[in-house]
């Protein structure tokens, strides 16, 4: 299991998609917003602002946390590089 480390700046639900050909309505996804501190090459910091999808009962987990730093598990998909620093 991975975690990642960042100051949590919101939390919201995406709107709820309709499939214009079928009209199948999908649930919009509980969603956090952090801010998170991206190292560079050159010791300086970059700060970059990502959205994370997490599951409906996670989410009492960070209501109320907003400024503060938080731990979220993640996973991933598709073809990830990773590296030590």
């Amino acid at each position: 299991m991975l975690k990642l480390k960042a100051v949590l700046l919101n939390t919201y639900k995406s709107n709820d998609f309709t499939d214009k050909e079928t009209g199948a309505i999908t649930k919009g996804r509980n969603k956090i917003q952090l801010l998170i501190e991206k190292p560079l090459k050159n010791a300086g910091v970059k700060k970059e602002l990502i959205d994370l999808s997490i599951p409906e009962e996670k989410l009492p987990k960070y209501l109320g946390m907003e400024g503060k730093q938080v731990e979220v598990d993640v996973s991933y998909f598709g073809d990830c590089k990773f590296f030590g620093i």
